[in-house]
Parts: structure tokens; sequence; C-alpha cells
């Protein structure tokens, strides 16, 4: 009886280990880092604009969005590849483009507007 007791908790156990195994694999799946709320603000406007850039992922692609007091709007080839974002967007018929680099939880870049260039830099909502 001793014996088939043993046998049968350590059948439970390498079944529970399995199954927790598994559950554990799915619950790993590395989330993109990029993904999320960003805090941003342009500077050397006249005066600075802030806001937030919604990244999301669906199926492997990204995409943008900047949302601030005057609105939103959606970039275009978004793109962010060795910690570097570039993407573009049309804002009433001017091209604005991005550029700059992720350091963890902060970015800095520049938006390219009419011939200006404009500091940007962001900082992900936890």
């Amino acid at each position: 009886m001793k014996n088939k007791t043993l046998r049968n908790l350590a059948l439970l156990l390498t079944v529970m280990f399995a199954f927790s195994s598994c559950a554990s694999l799915k619950m790993g799946k590395k989330t993109n880092p990029y993904v999320g709320t960003w805090d941003y603000v342009v500077e050397e406007l006249p005066v600075d604009i802030d806001g937030t850039l919604l990244i999301t992922e669906v199926e492997g692609v990204l995409t943008g969005t900047l949302v601030n007091p005057m609105g939103e709007m959606e970039m275009d080839k978004l793109t962010i590849v060795d910690d570097v974002l570039a993407a573009e967007l049309d804002a009433d018929g001017t091209l604005v483009e991005f550029e700059g680099k992720f350091t963890g939880n902060n970015y800095e870049g520049f938006l390219f507007a009419q011939g200006g260039e404009f500091v940007m830099k962001m900082t992900k909502q936890e």
C-alpha cells in the first residue's frame, strides 16, 4: 500500500510539473519592450508640444498613434530596428518624419518638418 501511494504521489507530481512547465512557457512569451504608452515632448518650437505616443503590435506589425490636445494622428511606416525608431505621418499635407533611439524606457530623437529639426524626447509610462 505504501509503495502504491508513493508511486501515485510521484505520478501526480510529474503531471503537475508537466502542466506547470507548459503554462510557464505560454506566460513566458516575451513582450515587445516598445509596445505601450510613451509620454513625449517636442522641444525647440515656439511652444513645446507634449502628449503621448501609443505603440501597439498586432501579428508582428507595429503601429503608432500620437495623441495630444489637438487630436490623434496615425504614424505611417513605423519601424523599430536595433532600438532605432523611424516613422512618418501626414499632418494636414505636411510630411513629418521621426527618427531616434530607445534606451530602456527613454527615447531621444528628432522630428523633421518643413525643413526644421526639433528635439523629441519620450519616457515610457509604467
